[in-house]
């Protein structure tokens, strides 16, 4: 196990947050999905579940899941990799500026980004809110600061085949573990899932991202 510590974010940013909301520039606004962006020194993992999802509670595997339940799990969007944090200065509104990229360790649950530009981030005054938008307009975030997420801060590689990591802000943690097949299209994975044979659909979705909070 490896655990890296290199910081490359303000440290404005460390911790784990939860959204409140994020509104699009059509106006829509979604505030029921579940995210949670865990942000280490450098590394970062980030869930999304949306709201109308449902439970798999009830299925002890994937082989246990119905088609349909199959592809709701390919519409997942939860990735990691890592953040790249330059202060802005002068007399622009926003104080940092974040990009997102992949390494040795990251893994992406879709082969093509839904947030591929970088982030605009500004805080309140006591650090507990964040606001996060895109250049071109495309959303606005806001993002809440976990409690006591930020005494500890670590990211530990457990395993680089299959990709394996475990990322600690304080009393939450987030375990993210790669598929075992490659996804090597360019398709998005609802569409491969879609056409794929049943045994290669399940092991295209068997990809997870696990969050959990010490009480």
């Amino acid at each position: 196990m490896v655990t890296l510590t290199t910081r490359t974010v303000p440290i404005e940013l460390l911790g784990c947050w939860r959204r409140d909301w994020i509104r699009w520039a059509n106006g829509s606004v979604d505030d029921s999905s579940h995210v949670i962006w865990l942000q280490t020194f450098s590394s970062m993992a980030d869930l999304r579940v949306p709201a109308d999802r449902g439970s798999a509670s009830q299925r002890r595997s994937l082989r246990e899941c119905t088609d349909d339940e199959l592809l709701v799990l390919a519409g997942s969007e939860s990735s990691s990799g890592v953040t790249i944090g330059e202060p802005r200065s002068g007399d622009d509104e926003w104080t940092a500026i974040a990009t997102w990229q992949g390494s040795a360790d990251s893994v992406d649950f879709q082969p093509v980004s839904a947030y591929p530009e970088p982030g605009l981030l500004r805080w309140n005054d006591d650090g507990s809110v964040m606001t996060e938008a895109a250049p071109s307009g495309a959303y606005v975030e806001q993002w809440r600061l976990l409690p006591e997420s930020r005494t500890v801060i670590e990211h530990h590689v457990i395993s680089t085949s299959p990709r394996e990591s475990l990322y600690i802000a304080g009393a939450w943690a987030m375990y993210v573990r790669d598929r075992s097949v490659a996804h090597d299209s360019a398709l998005p994975l609802l569409q491969r899932v879609r056409t794929a044979p049943r045994a290669l659909a399940e092991q295209l979705v068997d990809c997870e991202f696990s969050v959990v909070e010490r009480r």
